[in-house]
Parts: structure tokens; C-alpha cells; sequence
């Protein structure tokens, strides 16, 4: 059984218990707390009644909400409900008088006459007029909150069709963007050290399958993601010069929460495009740790005079598609600090991510 199927039969076993409830209330309870034999024409009136509510329910709620009132055809609405609830009025003051409900009730429950003479008879009966009040009420509001509901779940499924399609097209955008940098990097080396450009093929290889095979998943295990940031790292340690620094510590130990796949490399493939330079000492510090569920991501680079153009700092398609990935994935669940210090000639990120 489908979870629709299940979700209708849940539906339509709320409605036969709401109506078995009230129709005990209406049918049954009152009458027999009086403690008389009542005639069968009593009760014929009563499950009258007690039908015509119901229809009377459905129809507003299927026909009459959906067709005006939801349409702001508010006028013609209430025009509907006035002629029903005189139309319940005249159907029920009809019945009385054919069934001859007043005579028979008489007989067995004689009522005192007035000093004046006869008891005076109601035109209207108050308490069927409260009842189809009550019923129009209630079917009202129960087909706008059905209406306000599947709205916001039309507007929830379209909301997270169009963040499913945007973070996809985000990934295909950064998946080639490193690809590319790290392929120049590999061709770069192999000018220079043959042995070193095999170890760094290998270990893009061990990148790419991790790149083909985890992230194609909405998560991937952390203890994956910072081994392939290991990699990464050794990868970009072969084409520093020894002038250059770089220093990166994580904890050992990770536990594996699930985290979306490629979403700290872009902070540190920006740090070592940007905070490199060959005619200069340059430093790179990262660090990485997990505290509480709470992943803490630090990564901090040299800048130079010859990339201060606009822009350069905060890195290309990569970093801007990360914040975008971040802020849909985990909305009110991170803090990233970017931040350039003038003094120092440093660029700094802090990325705290919640994956608790």
C-alpha cells in the first residue's frame, strides 16, 4: 500500500468517525436521555436531518468553498449559504408538518398549556438553524486549511525541486573546475619530476573515483570527504617550491556524520591558487577538527600585490558556488568568515558547519 493509499484511508476513517460521533450526539444522545419511548416518525426525522447535514457538509466544502469562496467570489458564497440554511429550515418545517412530528411527540411528552390558551409554535426551529451554522462553519474552515495546506506542499515540492536541480547544477560546476586546475597542476610537474607526476596521476585517480562514485550522492561520510582533501593537499604539496609553507592539521579521529560531498575543497584549492606565489615565501595554515557535531574548518593564506584585482581574493566559480551550496544545505546551521587582513597580507576563512 502506497503512503497516498494509506494517507486516504486515514483521511476517510476521520470523517466516518467524526460523523459516527456526531450523529450519536444528534441522533441518538439527546433524545434518549429524555427517558420516554419516543414514535418512529421522531427518528425518521432525525436521520433526515442528520443526512441532509452531511450532504450538506460535502457540498460546501467540494463545490460551493472551492468554486467562490476560494476564487473570491465571496458575495455569490454567501448568497449560496443563506439560500441552504433556509432551504434545511423550509425541508425541516415541511417534515414536521407531514410526519405530524408535533402530534405524535405530544402523546408521549404532553406539554402544559399556556394561561393565555395554546402553547405558541415556532416558525423556526433554533436548533437545526444552529446546527447547519455550526456545519457550514466547520466545512468551511476545513476545506480552506485543506486548501492552505496543499498549497504550501505544492509550494515546499516545487521549492525543493528547484534547489535539487540548482545544487546538481552547482556540483557539475565545480567537479570540472578543480578537475581542470589539478590537471594543470599534474602537467606542470612532469616538466620537472617524472616519478612525482606518477604518484600525483595516482593519487588523482583515487580523487576522480571518489569524485565519481560518493559525490553523486546528496551526502557522502566526512571521514571520505577529508581523506580526498588529504589527497588533494599531498597533491598540492609536489608543486610548491620549498620557499613555500604549508601546514595542515585535522583531528585524527572522525566520526562519520554525513556531509555534502566537495564543500570544504573549494575554501582550500582557493587558498593555494591565491596564496602561492614564486618569487616569494608564502604560508598556507589549515586546520580542521570536529568539536560536538559541529565541524570547524580554518584555512589561511598569503596574498599578493599581483592578485589584489578585483575579486581575485574570494576566489573564482568554485568558492561563490560553495557559499551558494551552503546556504541551501545547511540554511541557519553554518557561520563562514571570510576576511582579508591588509596588515599581514593574509587571507582568512572560517567555515563552522552543524552536522549533528
Amino acid at each position: 500500500m502506497t503512503r497516498e493509499n494509506t494517507k486516504g484511508g486515514v483521511v476517510v476513517a476521520m470523517h466516518l468517525l467524526a460523523w459516527a460521533l456526531l450523529g450519536f450526539v444528534l441522533v441518538f444522545y439527546q433524545p434518549l436521555s429524555w427517558g420516554v419511548s419516543l414514535p418512529p416518525v421522531f427518528w425518521a426525522k432525525q436521520f433526515l436531518n442528520f443526512g441532509l447535514l452531511v450532504a450538506l457538509f460535502y457540498f460546501n466544502s467540494h463545490y460551493l468553498v472551492p468554486r467562490y469562496l476560494l476564487q473570491n467570489r465571496i458575495f455569490i458564497f454567501i448568497l449560496w449559504v443563506v439560500a441552504l440554511v433556509v432551504l434545511m429550515l423550509v425541508i425541516g418545517k415541511m417534515a414536521d408538518q407531514h410526519l405530524e412530528i408535533r402530534r405524535h411527540m405530544e402523546q408521549v411528552m404532553p406539554r402544559p398549556r399556556h394561561h393565555g390558551g395554546p402553547r405558541p409554535r415556532h416558525m423556526i426551529d433554533g436548533i437545526l438553524l444552529m446546527t447547519t451554522l455550526l456545519v457550514i462553519g466547520v466545512s468551511t474552515s476545513m476545506a480552506v486549511i485543506q486548501r492552505w495546506q496543499a498549497d504550501a506542499q505544492l509550494r515546499d515540492a516545487v521549492e525543493k525541486q528547484n534547489i535539487s536541480s540548482e545544487l546538481a547544477l552547482l556540483k557539475a560546476q565545480i567537479n570540472p573546475h578543480f578537475f581542470f586546475n589539478t590537471l594543470n597542476n599534474i602537467y606542470a610537474l612532469s616538466y620537472t619530476n617524472v616519478e612525482e607526476s606518477r604518484e600525483a596521476t595516482l593519487t588523482l585517480s583515487r580523487m576522480m573515483r571518489y569524485l565519481l562514485y560518493e559525490t553523486q550522492q546528496d551526502h557522502a561520510p566526512l571521514s571520505r570527504e577529508f581523506a580526498f582533501i588529504d589527497d588533494y593537499i599531498e597533491l598540492m604539496k609536489l608543486r610548491v617550491q620549498s620557499s613555500n609553507n604549508v601546514q595542515y592539521t585535522r583531528d585524527e579521529a572522525i566520526p562519520d556524520y554525513p556531509i555534502a560531498p566537495m564543500l570544504l575543497l573549494p575554501f582550500i584549492e582557493n587558498a593555494f591558487k591565491h596564496g602561492i606565489d614564486a618569487s616569494q615565501r608564502s604560508e598556507i595554515r589549515i586546520h580542521a577538527g570536529l568539536s560536538g557535531g559541529t565541524l570547524n574548518l580554518r584555512v589561511e593564506n598569503h596574498i599578493f600585490p599581483a592578485q589584489r584585482v578585483a575579486g581575485t581574493e574570494t576566489g573564482g566559480i568554485g568558492l561563490s558556488n560553495t557559499r551558494r551550496r551552503l546556504d541551501l544545505l545547511y540554511p541557519h546551521k553554518h557561520q563562514l568568515e571570510m576576511r582579508t587582513d591588509e596588515r599581514e597580507n593574509t587571507y582568512t576563512v572560517n567555515l563552522t558547519v552543524n552536522l549533528a
